[in-house]
């Protein structure tokens, strides 16, 4: 069973690794507050990009939350729970750190930056779930980042709204692109005005997308749960105002996310025999989509339309190979034969940009505009298997505790739709961009260790003979 496989073992593992005074941590470096403190300064470090005051220090924003989930790593105290991802990304790590050696790689800050950033983004999945998190605990997680993305969405609605009056500084780094690129973010509105896609709590043109797709997500969470009636009416606002913005935002791929999220978790209820609650979320969500439509239509005007009708005119499959597509090939058919076994660090993204020196021609930098590239680039063809094993059992995981109807559990099985459905949408997003070299990738590890850790916290408060 499933909790007897991964779970109920924890502690027999924990208790071999720590002392048995320490199996229950106390104080603020064992408790879930962590946590919560950890998603704030996540908060924090993304709007302080916003503030034009601090772009001398943009860099010290950028960096903090990836430090700080490594000091975590160090500091934080309680049992040792094996998540069953932990083998994989272990490995994963292996893989990179040995492509620190290679001819290819670029300064020795730059390949440290690399390894350093890969490692913060999973270690929550380390330090997270060593916490004593409790399903009450957990669902405060939730709703923290769900306000959070709730607001963005808020956010970007107003930005088109009202041309001009939400409007943060554009990233220098989209600035950098050049004027043409630049002007092809922006859209007519329906009152004439020309705009940006709404960026929300971002410098990036669409980035309240992203706000939008967790919006939706996890208001259908709250909306599910037997919590108050004060949270379900704010789990439906979040899927009427995420709605708006996504369409707003003109995101197509996130669109196509968040149907096939929304479909695996209609499929877990269905699965399980939930069939009211799988009528309230179809019911609930469809009928937004609609009303959402026609509001962001009114608002955006012909562009929005046009825009989304591409997507329904077109194969799906056609519009992806069309954009994000030609890099997924691009990975198969040219870096891998030529970067078979990896092709050294620091050659892009992030670490390259602050930390690397392109003098040499031998080694000129690289650009992995999806999360399968940068896998090639950091461990080659072995990179292409161990992370997405890691994500594959994560998934299955989730998908397994979804499916269980023991009442005594509480609402895992809810929380356990939630994940199953979270990570398929992260998994589908590595197709998109470098999902597991940003921070949303490392609040992916924090939201599965919390509820990993509040599983097992449960499990072991029902049976405390496997102490």
């Amino acid at each position: 069973m499933l909790h007897q496989r991964y779970v109920r073992r924890a502690p027999e593992a924990a208790a071999g690794a720590v002392p048995a005074s320490r199996e229950t941590p106390t104080g603020f470096l064992g408790s879930g507050r962590v946590v919560v403190v950890f998603i704030v300064l996540l908060f924090v470090c993304q709007l302080a990009l916003l503030v034009e005051a601090l772009a001398p220090v943009r860099v010290v924003f950028r960096i903090l939350s990836f430090g700080t989930s490594l000091a975590l790593l160090a500091v934080v105290r309680g049992p040792r729970l094996k998540h069953p991802a932990m083998p994989f990304l272990l490995a994963s790590a292996a893989l990179t750190a040995l492509n620190f050696f290679h001819p290819g790689t670029n300064t020795p800050m730059a390949a440290a930056a690399q390894l350093g950033i890969q490692v913060s983004v999973f270690a929550p999945l380390f330090w997270a779930s060593r916490l004593r998190i409790d399903e009450k605990m957990f669902g405060r997680i939730v709703l923290l980042l769900f306000l959070f993305n709730m607001a963005s969405a808020a956010v970007g609605i107003l930005q088109v709204s009202f041309p001009g009056r939400f409007q943060p500084a554009l990233s220098s780094m989209v600035e950098s692109q050049g004027e043409g690129y630049v002007r092809s973010l922006q859209f007519e509105t329906a009152s004439g005005a020309r705009v940006f896609r709404p960026m929300g709590l971002t410098d990036v043109p669409g980035g309240a997308s992203t706000g939008a797709f967790y919006a939706v997500l996890l208001g259908g969470a709250f909306l599910l749960s037997r919590q108050s009636a004060f949270k379900k009416a704010l789990g439906a606002a979040g899927i009427g105002v995420g709605l708006i913005c996504l369409y707003l935002g003109q995101v197509r791929v996130a669109a196509v996310t968040l149907l096939v999220c929304m479909a695996a978790m209609a499929l877990v209820l269905l699965v399980s025999g939930r069939w009211v609650r799988l009528l309230t979320l179809a019911a609930v969500v469809g009928g937004f989509a609609v009303v959402a439509f026609g509001w962001a239509v009114a608002v955006g005007g012909d562009a929005v339309l046009a825009r989304w009708n591409t997507l329904l005119s077109e194969d799906p499959s056609s519009v992806y190979q069309s954009n994000r597509g030609r890099f997924l090939d691009s990975t198969f058919e040219e870096v891998l034969p030529e970067f078979p076994l990896g092709a050294g660090l620091g050659r892009y993204g992030m670490a390259n940009a602050y930390f690397g020196d392109n003098s040499d021609r031998e080694s000129p930098p690289l650009w992995a505009e999806i999360q399968w590239t940068a896998w090639a680039y950091d461990g080659g063809w072995l990179g292409l298997v161990c992370y997405p094993l890691a994500l594959l059992v994560t998934l299955w995981w989730g998908f397994q505790v979804a499916r269980r109807r023991d009442d005594a559990r509480g609402e895992f099985w809810l929380w356990g739709s939630l994940l199953f459905a979270y990570d398929l949408g992260a998994l589908a997003q590595t197709f998109s961009y470098q999902f597991y070299m940003s921070q949303m990738g490392m609040e992916f590890w924090l939201l599965n260790a919390a509820f990993f850790s509040a599983y097992w916290n449960r499990h072991a408060a029902v049976h405390p003979h496997l102490r």
